[in-house]
């Protein structure tokens, strides 16, 4: 199961209880993180960022929170992969791209946007394996990953959301943030540069939440717990000395609800989780 998201926690508050649910199964789960998810401050709040999803992770998994971290080579590149030590089926590999907070204007460019959209545009990633990435670079290093892994289902986020990046707003209804489109976008691309007989499924992101709520009390309350888990280490969504007990904000839409995205090429239609469950 290889699945890609833009930040740490879209994993968490779109594509669960999926994740969940698969690695209770025992499947091996590989979770791609295209930005470092910093908000321009850089890589120390990138890292308190990984600590929060590998230990949400590891809650998932009912396992201990250590994890062994090591270079993954992919064609001429190195990423930063994170193996849960009592799991060794769950992976989480970071490109670490600087992911600056969008400033003055919703619709601004990110980086990840910018290389998806702009030619020529270029990206440079953190450390400890600094390199830098054209679109088409970057395409071939998400498509060499897939040939490597060889998945047999591949998760993303919504690639179909058309409004013009410099457009988008914040809570508009039908938009959605661009790293999330942009992320989305450049691995569709490289799932057409490796075909294989593994399976596609797009998630719904920030447009769930004007959807009805489709999970049960139960799921809603594990993901619920998982996702505070993250939140606990990441200090902008739970600064020291709050209360951090509940979600605040769209996130507390966002845990009770899973919906997924139809392909690209044809209109955008919402499906409850309930209706229709990838299969395992």
């Amino acid at each position: 199961m290889l699945s890609f998201v833009a930040h740490p926690d879209d994993d968490l508050l779109f594509m669960n209880p999926d994740q969940d649910d698969a690695i209770r199964q025992g499947r091996c789960v590989h979770t791609v993180y295209l930005t470092a998810g910093d908000r321009g401050e850089g890589l120390g709040y990138t890292l308190a960022r990984e600590r929060g999803i590998m230990a949400a992770y590891a809650d998932m998994a009912g396992v201990a929170d250590a994890w062994s971290t090591d270079g993954l080579v992919v064609g001429q590149h190195t990423l930063v992969r994170h193996t849960l030590r009592a799991n060794p089926r769950v992976q989480l590999i970071m490109l670490r791209l600087p992911d600056p907070w969008l400033g003055e204007g919703w619709g601004s460019l990110t980086p990840l946007s910018r290389l998806e959209s702009v030619p020529h545009a270029r990206v440079r990633s953190y450390a400890p394996y600094p390199d830098t990435y054209t679109r088409g670079e970057l395409v071939r290093l998400l498509a060499d990953l897939i040939r490597q892994e060889r998945p047999q289902a591949v998760r993303l986020m919504d690639p179909s959301i058309t409004i013009p990046y410099r457009s988008l707003c914040w809570r508009c209804a039908g938009h959605d943030h661009p790293d999330h489109i942009a992320g989305a976008r450049l691995v569709e691309a490289a799932t057409t540069l490796a075909p294989g007989a593994y399976s596609r499924t797009a998630y719904l992101n920030y447009p769930s939440q004007e959807l009805q709520a489709n999970l049960d009390a139960a799921q809603t309350n594990r993901k619920t717990r998982i996702y505070l888990r993250y939140a606990k280490d990441d200090p902008r969504t739970c600064p020291p000395g709050t209360d951090c007990s509940r979600p605040l904000g769209p996130e507390a839409a966002w845990v009770g609800r899973q919906y997924y995205a139809r392909n690209a090429a044809q209109p955008l239609q919402a499906r409850a989780v309930q209706a229709a469950r990838p299969r395992p």
